[in-house]
């Protein structure tokens, strides 16, 4: 591993730590927090676990990164408007919605757009798909004639004649 990976997974711990803290702080220890702070801290501990799961199925290549950016991006939206709940609070007035329900709009529409993206490329893949079994059709037809022609006797006169 490289450093500059190593210091990246390093700044990553530390963050997720931080934002533990605060969710365990502010979802069990505060007895006096408000149903915003809770809500705010379930959301940003939500979008942490989201994106340690993320990060680490990259670190195990068993997800691209193209596909880990529909991960990501939502999650860093949902901690960003958890932690500065006025940006959060202008679209909510100008919705006219409770905070709940604009995260819960948000993460709505960032796993809609996930799924575009996702149902998109899969279709580009089963176009890539027959594509390529066209192909590979007509190579198999292409060998199954030139072993008939290799099998055949060539016509002509005999050899030594």
């Amino acid at each position: 591993m490289t450093p500059l990976r190593r210091a990246l997974y390093a700044l990553f711990a530390l963050a997720v730590a931080a934002v533990a803290a605060w969710a365990v702080a502010e979802l069990f220890l505060l007895s006096g927090a408000s149903q915003l702070g809770r809500i705010r801290a379930a959301a940003s501990a939500g979008a942490m676990l989201l994106l340690l799961a993320t990060f680490e199925s990259i670190r195990r290549t068993q997800l691209k990164e193209r596909y880990a950016l529909l991960w990501v991006v939502p999650s860093l939206a949902i901690l960003l408007l958890a932690f500065f709940p006025v940006v959060l609070e202008a679209v909510r007035r100008y919705f006219g919605m409770e905070w709940g329900s604009t995260m819960a709009g948000v993460a709505f529409l960032s796993l809609l757009l996930a799924v575009f993206v996702i149902s998109r490329t899969l279709s580009r893949n089963e176009n890539d798909i027959a594509r390529i079994a066209q192909y590979a059709a007509r190579l198999e037809e292409r060998l199954r004639r030139l072993e008939e022609e290799r099998r055949e006797p060539p016509s002509g006169g005999s050899p030594g004649a």
